[in-house]
């Protein structure tokens, strides 16, 4: 099953849609001009979610898969890939803490949606 959500703020839409893989998860998440910026496997393990992340070099979207994919992993107890690329010409440190707030905001969408 395929799940979309998005939200914005400002110039910032940042768009979430979400795959089933079996019992697993694949979630990209991209906003401006999307691409891939970095990937998370997050998993639960023990009652602790970890992850693994890979970063393209310049890109800096590891902090928002990061924290979707254990996110994710921990409150749906599965196994959770997370893709992520945004780009906005000229962001602002402000637009990239909103941007970071929309991400996030979309996870917990997404969570709430599967935990039903």
């Amino acid at each position: 099953m395929e799940r979309q959500f998005s939200s914005s703020s400002g110039r910032l839409a940042i768009s979430l849609k979400a795959v089933d893989v079996g019992d697993d998860l694949v979630v990209f998440i991209t906003g401006g001009k999307a691409h891939i910026g970095a990937t998370a496997v997050g998993i639960k393990t023990e009652g602790v979610a970890t992850s693994s992340v890979i970063t393209t070099p310049a890109h800096r979207e590891d902090r928002v898969v990061k924290d979707a994919a254990e996110k994710l992993a921990k409150k749906l107890d599965k196994t959770v890939v997370v893709v992520s690329g945004i780009h906005y010409d000229n962001i602002t440190k402000e637009e990239i803490e909103e941007t970071l707030r929309l991400c996030d905001e979309l996870v917990n969408a997404l969570a709430g949606e599967l935990s039903k």
